[in-house]
């Protein structure tokens, strides 16, 4: 009876209605824990849940963001790469300064098309080479990466495959504001922010063998912003991921203060709040978008700006319908304070607070999640992988740190999970 409770709630209460249920509540044997993806702070350094092991980043590697098992890096160079710390797998990328232009035309649906009064212009002349972003990374498959790739909140779709010289970009097709993106059923899906709420935009990629460089096709609307329902909160994050053959938008409905600092006569700073949450599953017949209360297959959400992703976990455990979230809004208005992460229970529409084994100063790339195809990965790192990750050159190897410990409490993440 213990194991069928729904809610960490009624577990909670279970052994205090007598010694007999108190008895029987320590007997049981709950299920393994959930695959805990490891959480990648903002300089790119990782910690995992609950066992506190560190991986920290060697010097003349810079971090961008991560996609999955893979985080992005830079050398001191500007050459670019992914690593997988798991399995210590390297995949050479070009660099966020180097752009090969398209000239065949992106078929752009009419309601998809930029308006005029937002003009804001291809990608090839407004990138300010020393300042792109990634906003988002996405590995379509083993001979495809997809990215947003920014200036600001400003981007555009840049593709590429593994040991190429430079990212695929069109020399045509508008700057966009782009956020969130994921490939799902051989198409990439981002949201548009041009509108608010975001529509839902479908994006077809070419990338036959014969094709010289990978490129988009097809630019499409699929589901408006609009057919969600009204918002009455103050701001809304919005994240994309894939579960169980159906495209899943989570709603982040955060609320905020507007804080007035001292010393200053005018402006101010927000100061985040309180959190909700909704889920809903797109309806490609219909073009619209269907609230989930409940998810399919036991399973748990983890939601970063970066990279998002659903787990599967076991039918006992207190993970299921939960949907992990971080503190990753960022913006220069907002208040640079220590942030961390928390988890909200669909079962019973509540927010637990931050957890508290890790917390991180706000940096320019957010903080975010890195996942493992399995549960027995280890972060393990020869001497001369690294020297060939850092400086192929060089002949004094660097070392990647492992173990460590974490604040004390990190078994905390599982009980409260």
């Amino acid at each position: 009876m213990f194991l069928r409770l729904p809610t960490r709630a009624d577990r909670a209460f279970f052994p205090i209605v007598c010694r007999t249920w108190c008895s029987v509540a320590r007997q049981c044997r709950l299920p393994s824990p959930s695959p805990v993806p490891w959480l990648v702070l903002p300089g790119g350094n990782a910690i995992s849940f609950p066992h506190g092991e560190t991986f920290q980043l060697p010097e003349g590697v810079r971090y961008h963001n991560s996609c999955g098992e893979w985080l992005l890096l830079s050398r001191d160079d500007g050459s670019c790469f992914l690593m997988n710390p798991f399995t210590k797998a390297t995949m050479p990328l070009p660099s966020l300064s180097s752009y090969s232009y398209y000239e065949e035309p992106v078929e752009v649906s009419e309601d998809c098309m930029v308006p005029d009064d937002e003009m804001p212009g291809m990608w090839m002349y407004n990138k300010d080479t020393s300042d792109v972003s990634v906003l988002a990374l996405v590995e379509c498959s083993t001979r495809l990466i997809a990215a947003i790739v920014a200036v600001g909140a400003l981007g555009t779709i840049a593709l590429c495959r593994p040991g190429a010289a430079a990212w695929s970009v069109s020399a045509h097709e508008e700057c966009r504001w782009l956020s969130h993106m994921v490939f799902f059923q051989g198409k990439l899906y981002a949201l548009d922010s041009n509108t608010d709420p975001e529509d839902l935009i479908a994006i077809d990629i070419v990338d036959d063998h014969d094709c010289h460089e990978p490129r988009v096709s097809r630019i499409e609307r699929l589901i408006e912003g609009a057919s969600l329902p009204p918002q009455k909160y103050s701001l809304c994050q919005r994240y994309l991921l894939e579960s169980h053959g159906t495209l899943l938008m989570i709603h982040r409905k955060l609320y905020y203060k507007t804080e007035q600092p001292s010393e200053r006569r005018h402006g101010g700073v927000f100061v985040a709040g309180s959190s909700e949450f909704e889920v809903f599953e797109a309806d490609f017949e219909e073009g619209l978008w269907s609230e989930v209360r409940t998810l399919v297959n036991d399973q748990a959400l983890f939601l970063g700006r970066g990279c998002s992703r659903a787990i599967c976990v076991s039918p006992y455990d207190l993970s299921r319908d939960c949907v992990f979230f971080l503190d990753d809004y960022t913006n220069w208005l907002w208040k640079k304070t220590t942030t961390s992460c928390g988890v909200y229970d669909m079962k019973d529409e509540e927010v637990y607070s931050s957890l508290p084994m890790v917390s991180w100063k706000s940096g320019d790339v957010p903080a975010t999640w890195l996942f493992s195809q399995g549960e027995t990965y280890k972060l393990q790192a020869a001497g001369e992988h690294l020297q060939e990750i850092v400086e192929p050159e060089q002949d004094d190897p660097q070392t990647l740190h492992n173990g460590g410990t974490c604040a004390a409490g990190a078994s905390t993440a599982q009980r409260n999970c």
